[in-house]
């Protein structure tokens, strides 16, 4: 035992050390995320309205889910009839191929909407976000934190410009949902067949975890691709191309930036699930008398995780979008210094913000001649 001991903490010992030189040497990538982790909670705190944009797409999406479920029971209901016990009056409804796969388009239809909807509130955030970083920070403002969003602007941007190209990548998505349905359709009879089969329970794990990993992998994908579209207004697949191509160039800086606002956000949905849990069992102590408060509890506990959870992306979703605007700056350059903020503003030069500030001037002085030449015209 202790042979295992000293070979647990040599390991140990070792991969701290690899992790402290790892932090070194990127050590100026770890203070650009703290930066824009910082620059994101400025973002989230002035644009408050936000919260309500999840909201709104909820709504849409339950409404598609009554819809889908009117549309299944009809569909459902096609067929003939057949008697299946007199006694029992019971009676089942028979499908003709065309029915089966009416109702199978209909179920991927269901998955391709729900992720088209995702799409397009993910996307107003994102819009929200570049507006509030390239927004003016020199006018100030009443809550006292310099910029301003637009909301109304993304949700204008995702039915004008861009719904081809979120109808693109929530495609990518229901394609991925649907293989890990008749995944798990195939796993329940593959471990119905084997039984307590190791081997098979083994396998069937191993699946559904890279499953897992690739399904969450492709909306990462998707989230800075759309990121990209809407700075550059390109399609999709140039958009993800060039996206993952600025993910592999700086992946220290979006891994620290996905780290650090990992912690947060597990902080703050702990937070708020535990606070929500802890009201829940006084309220059920002061209203009702339960033998045992675990059970519901327990439940309370998971609804606020799952809304928690759709609530804090909103600050993820932010993070990438600076993040993705600051290297758009360091890679073409300033057109001006007035739209970056303050916690991100240390890491341009002096002779950036100046080439910035002189190159806004030639800017302005060629307006008044540009138009006399329109008027003389």
């Amino acid at each position: 035992m202790a042979t295992y001991l000293r070979w647990i903490t040599i390991l140990s010992w070792i991969f701290a050390g690899i992790y402290y030189i790892v932090i070194v040497c990127s050590f100026q990538s770890l203070r650009v995320a703290v930066a824009v982790i910082q620059t994101a909670s400025s973002f989230v705190a002035d644009s408050k309205r936000l919260i309500f944009v999840p909201v709104l797409y909820f709504g849409v999406a339950m409404i598609c889910s009554a819809m889908f479920v009117a549309g299944a029971v009809c569909v459902a209901s096609i067929g003939d009839i057949q008697v299946d016990n007199a006694a029992y009056q019971s009676k089942s409804i028979e499908w003709s191929s065309e029915t089966e796969y009416m109702f199978y388009f209909m179920i991927f239809g269901f998955l391709w909407v729900l992720a088209f909807i995702m799409a397009v509130n993910e996307f107003v955030i994102i819009v929200a976000g570049i507006t509030w970083y390239y927004s003016d920070k020199e006018i100030p403002d009443d809550d006292g934190i310099p910029g301003d969003s637009d909301v109304s602007t993304g949700m204008y941007w995702s039915v004008r410009y861009h719904a081809g190209t979120l109808a693109a990548g929530s495609l990518i998505v229901a394609i991925v949902w649907a293989i890990r349905v008749i995944f798990e359709y195939v796993a329940k009879k593959m471990e119905g067949a084997s039984g307590e089969n190791g081997c098979t329970k083994c396998l069937v794990g191993c699946i559904r975890c890279c499953l897992s990993c690739f399904d969450r992998f492709i909306r990462y994908i998707n989230r800075n691709a759309y990121i990209y579209c809407a700075l550059t207004g390109e399609s999709f697949c140039s958009s993800a191309l060039n996206s993952f191509f600025l993910i592999l160039k700086n992946s220290a800086k979006f891994g620290f930036v996905e780290g650090i606002a990992g912690c947060f956000m597990f902080i703050a949905k702990f937070f708020i699930s535990i606070m929500t849990t802890l009201v829940s069992f006084f309220l059920l102590q002061a209203m009702v008398k339960v033998s045992s408060p675990y059970a519901p509890l327990l439940v309370i506990f998971a609804f606020a995780w799952a809304i928690a959870t759709i609530f804090i992306e909103i600050f993820d979703t932010g993070a990438n979008t600076i993040l993705q605007c600051y290297l758009l700056d360091r890679e073409v350059g300033l057109c001006n210094d007035e739209h970056i903020p303050r916690s991100l503003k240390k890491f341009f030069s002096e002779d950036e913000i100046r080439a910035a500030m002189e190159k806004d001037k030639v800017d302005e002085g060629r307006e008044p001649m540009m138009d006399g030449a329109n008027r003389m015209d």
